[in-house]
């Protein structure tokens, strides 16, 4: 984790945009889970009300609600994915600014040892992956704690006991899964990105001196090399795909198993409230939504493993120090001595 501390101080520049982007990850999801959560509420409060709430039950408030909800959660689904991305942008541009000024000194004696496709990999491809640090790592954690704390606060003023069992289960998924994830993916994260830029320094390889290695029938073994390299790229990315998958399966899992408990301890009893019966379909609601903030989670300490190694790679290029060092002041020019020539006579011939 280390490694990604001089990175993470690039994001200062960006923090308004970054952290608004997070406020708007916030709202939306609360949103979303609000939606679910009121409409759950409405279709159960009018199903019990019937024909005789008609002059009694207030249709109108509860379905403005639901619709400014859905206004809202896309709207605010839009305009998160384009700050997001947009601070995403910012900071991988200055990164890319701040890497070319390390290793432009270097230039060309200090980046000798590294081959073509493996500096242009350096620059592009481990540069990217470094996104995967605020859209799926930074972002998903803050959102999704923010989001199980104001669940908690907004279901603990009807019933705490719900409230607290379904958050105390929110927050151990939020600790425990991101862990366990990230050391089952950290080692394929790591081959992927090694086979990436193995696969294009190969390639990039072949294909500037294919007329000579045509002309010295070595042509056969490099298209052999990377063919190989291309499987053992597939096979991990498959790999990370059947995790991917495994991840979502028990956050589904889990996302079922807790929404039953929920149905099951509401049915003892929901504090005194009107309508108690319609607020054991708002809970069950809130709890299958509320798992909507957890899925991005799981799948995003994954890629931690990627992004450490792109960072580590990157780290290594931008540390070397160049051969030759050039002060940032020239030296002090001294002021010539002038000769005075005041009563010398000039004779021309």
């Amino acid at each position: 984790m280390r490694v990604l501390l001089p990175f993470l101080a690039l994001y200062r520049r960006h923090w308004f945009m970054l952290l608004l982007g997070i406020l708007l990850a916030i709202l939306t999801l609360l949103a979303s889970i609000g939606l679910l959560t009121l409409s759950g509420w409405f279709l159960a409060g009018t199903s019990l009300a019937g024909f005789a709430g008609i002059y009694s039950f207030n249709y109108m408030l509860p379905a403005a609600g639901v619709r400014g909800a859905a206004i809202f959660r896309t709207a605010g689904r839009y305009f998160e994915r384009l700050v997001s991305h947009d601070a995403t942008f910012r900071v991988l541009s200055h990164l890319r600014v701040f890497t070319f000024k390390k290793i432009l000194p270097l230039s060309p004696g200090g980046i000798a040892r590294f081959r073509q496709g493996e500096l242009l990999n350096r620059l592009v491809a481990d540069v990217e992956t470094l996104d995967h640090l605020y859209i799926r790592v930074i972002s998903p954690i803050i959102a999704a704690f923010v989001v199980i704390m104001t669940i908690m606060f907004g279901l603990g003023l009807i019933d705490a006991r719900l409230a607290n069992t379904l958050g105390g289960i929110m927050l151990t998924l939020l600790v425990v899964l991101p862990f366990v994830f990230y050391y089952a993916g950290k080692p394929i994260g790591r081959d992927l990105t090694d086979l990436r830029g193995q696969y294009r320094t190969v390639l990039t390889s072949m294909l500037q001196g294919q007329a000579e290695l045509t002309i010295f029938g070595a042509l056969p073994r490099f298209r052999q090399n990377l063919a190989q390299l291309e499987a053992r790229w597939l096979r991990r990315q498959a790999q990370q795909a059947n995790l991917t998958g495994l991840s979502q399966s028990l956050m589904i899992l889990a996302s079922g198993l807790t929404a039953t408990l929920i149905l099951w301890l509401a049915a003892d009893g929901i504090d005194a409230h009107f309508m108690p019966e319609a607020l054991i379909a708002l809970f069950t609601f809130c709890a299958l939504a509320a798992f909507e903030s957890l899925g991005p989670v799981t799948v995003a300490f994954q890629h931690l493993g990627q992004v450490m190694t792109s960072a580590t790679r990157i780290t290594h290029l931008i540390e070397q120090q160049p051969d030759v060092t050039f002060p940032a002041q020239g030296g002090e020019i001294k002021p010539r001595r002038l000769i005075n020539t005041t009563g010398c006579l000039l004779y021309l011939s």
